[in-house]
């Protein structure tokens, strides 16, 4: 050990930068390590986490074009006109919707999501919604309604809310016979994560619920609308002939809670396998859970979102990924109607208007539930659940922003260094950004804490020096070098006294 100090020594006397760098670097990484190695509960690492993926969803938004493997969508909003001219009910008109969904069901889209919560009865036009879910026909495209969940207040797991049209759904029993649930009419959850700050960046692919004695999974919206969707585009599993829906039920199964007392927490497993670089896999970690929002809200505009290939029905071309349709103006009309370009997009009915209570915030600004749903279907379409980067990649980038970090607060300024820091950090989400797209989030939050660790520590240090050098005086102002506090240049010295 005596040689090795000494030799760190005369390597410090004689390369004071290189030594104070290399031993930088060494502290930046001692700090990575122990970051990773204990995972302390650090709401520094995940706030910087979330700031880097939030700036990266933005640069993505206004950086694509478009989508190469993605359902086209068409929301159908509820908007402030809309809910005026309908009456501004306290309940979503059960009658409009069933017109709705008539429309809509008729024109062959891919499938149908109901953002709207039908645990409320809305008194007699209800009975057109329920005759309407009764005689819904089986060669009509998956609908997805909400199901919402109420806590249980001794703490259990939450119940699922009924609704006066679970019969109509089935099962149920007519003249004596019993008529089994339809396949292609399921209830979903809509429930998405909402962070300390308010935003809305994670999603959850289902809920657990308590349904009487029995535990349940409740499949979330944008998960089952993915299924359908993923299907679409990248086709069956081999040798599995289940719809979408079913499958996803399969395998859902293995994630039901083993009681009514309490959540499984700590389960993964696989969703949906296929493609093989892009399957929906639930894990444990904030990663897999990460919306990568692609869309933005802007009220009032009739296309939303990068372009994507037109289904082929529409006569293929390019379309934008969220085509806006106000709800008012798609229910005059004969209900047996079809509507127009809508086969083989995914349709999904929400409401924009402001008393709704149904708009979150998010990364990209504030946008209504139903966009929210949209956002996450798409991610799930394109990318299935998001993924690190490899170990070894994510090591060398770590060891990068590190060496970088180190070398600046070396030679720079405080101040400017940061913001040195901040660019550099701005430059390497841009060359990953093809990447995020891809579904692959980098990382930064670690190596970023750590070299603030760093700094900080550093900073620690020279304040413990200079306080033993000084001791109490070092509380004081430091003296100015002249009496008015003015620094001045050496007086130039006379050119006769310099001549000798």
């Amino acid at each position: 050990m005596g040689v090795l100090a000494k030799a760190l020594e005369r390597w410090k006397a004689r390369y004071p930068k290189r030594f104070e760098l290399a031993l930088s670097v060494v502290f930046g990484v001692l700090i990575e390590i122990v970051i990773l190695r204990f995972q302390p509960p650090l709401l520094l690492v995940r706030t910087v986490g979330d700031d880097t993926a939030d700036q990266m969803i933005r640069l993505l938004e206004r950086t694509t074009y478009n989508i190469p493997k993605s359902p086209a969508f068409v929301l159908i909003d509820i908007d402030d006109a809309t809910w005026k001219a309908w009456g501004s009910h306290l309940v979503t008109p059960r009658a409009y919707l069933a017109t709705l969904l008539e429309r809509v069901a008729r024109s062959k889209p891919l499938a149908v999501a109901l953002d709207v919560d039908l645990a409320y009865s809305d008194g007699a036009d209800g009975k057109a919604l329920e005759a309407f879910l009764e005689d819904y026909k089986s060669d009509w495209p998956p609908l997805l309604l909400v199901r919402s969940l109420a806590d249980d207040p001794d703490g259990g797991l939450p119940r699922p809310r009924l609704t006066e049209y679970d019969r109509a759904i089935g099962p149920r029993t007519v003249n004596g016979d019993l008529v089994p649930a339809k396949d292609n009419v399921i209830f979903t959850s809509p429930l998405f994560e909402r962070d300390g700050d308010g935003k809305v960046r994670r999603w959850k692919l289902f809920a657990e619920a308590c349904n009487g004695a029995a535990p349940i999974v409740v499949p979330s919206m944008h998960l089952a609308a993915a299924m359908i969707a993923r299907q679409a585009v990248y086709g069956a599993p081999p040798a599995d002939e289940d719809p979408p829906l079913k499958r996803m039920t399969r395998s859902l199964a293995g994630f039901t809670p083993d009681n009514c007392e309490r959540a499984n927490s700590g389960r993964e497993g696989t969703l949906d396998p296929l493609p093989l670089d892009r399957p929906i896999r639930v894990e444990g970690d904030d990663v897999s859970k990460r919306v990568i929002y692609r869309v933005a809200w802007k009220p009032g505009v009739i296309g939303l979102g990068p372009v994507v290939e037109a289904p082929d029905a529409a006569g293929g071309g390019e379309t934008q990924l969220v085509e806006v349709r106000p709800a008012r103006l798609v229910v005059p009309g004969d209900p047996g109607a079809t509507l127009p370009d809508l086969e083989n997009r995914i349709v999904v009915i929400g409401g924009s208007f402001k008393s709704s209570g149904d708009r979150y915030n998010t990364p990209l600004g504030v946008m209504p539930g139903s966009l929210m749903i949209i956002n996450a279907i798409e991610a799930l379409t394109e990318n299935g659940t998001p993924r690190e980067f490899s170990t070894p990649l994510r090591i060398a980038i770590s060891l990068l922003v590190i060496v970088v970090a180190s070398f600046l607060t070396l030679v720079l300024r405080p101040i400017v260094a940061a913001a040195a820091f901040s660019a550099f950090l701005l430059m390497l989400m841009f060359a990953f950004l093809n990447s995020f797209q891809a579904g692959a989030v980098l990382d930064l939050a670690v190596p970023a804490v750590g070299a603030f660790v760093h700094d900080l520590w550093n900073s620690t240090l020279t304040m413990a020096r200079d306080i033993r050098r000084l001791r109490w005086r070092w509380l004081l102002k430091p003296a100015p070098s002249n009496e008015d506090g003015a620094l001045r240049r050496p007086q130039e010295v006379p050119k006769e006294v310099a001549d000798g």
